[in-house]
């Protein structure tokens, strides 16, 4: 047959696990047992496993909130924040036109400049001959050969040809 558990005093736990007055009344209050305690010691290899009065304390901060024995930190005092009617308006100035510039800084729109007048826009058909504005001139093409380099270089006219 199996071993007995061993029934273990809460004096002996409190020796064992370096307990104080406040740990073992927070223990109680978790509904622990003494020999809970004494088998929740790390060993020598569970150098991760924290010592049993921490533990302790760590499960009553979770469930009640604080610790026994511990004085709750003050809580601090309302800071009156002063407000500066003028610096709150160029703050939000200042955010504004960072937003503004930064919505429009990729216009691909010509910039107009001072003084000057946007020129007219010519009609399609006015000026130059409907070839040269697709980048097709008479020089460019290939059944005309030398004849096309002459009118290129001002010599002879398609005409005359």
């Amino acid at each position: 047959m199996g071993k007995k558990p061993q029934q273990h005093s809460w004096p002996e736990a409190i020796r064992l696990c370096w307990l104080n007055r406040n740990d073992v009344e927070m223990a109680k209050r978790l509904d622990f047992r003494p020999d809970a305690l004494i088998r929740a010691r790390p060993g020598p290899k569970q150098k991760w496993k924290l010592p049993v009065n921490e533990r302790v304390r760590e499960l009553y901060r979770e469930r009640f909130g604080h610790v026994l024995g511990e004085k709750p930190l003050p809580a601090p005092a309302p800071v009156e924040v002063e407000f500066d009617r003028e610096a709150m308006r160029r703050f939000e100035e200042e955010l504004y036109w960072e937003d503004y510039w930064a919505r429009n800084e990729d216009d691909t729109r010509p910039k107009k400049r001072k003084g000057r007048q946007a020129k007219p826009v010519k009609a399609p058909g006015a000026g130059a001959a409907p070839c040269q504005h697709q980048g097709i001139g008479n020089h460019s093409d290939p059944f005309l050969g030398e004849l096309a380099l002459d009118v290129a270089a001002g010599g002879l006219s398609p005409s005359e040809s």
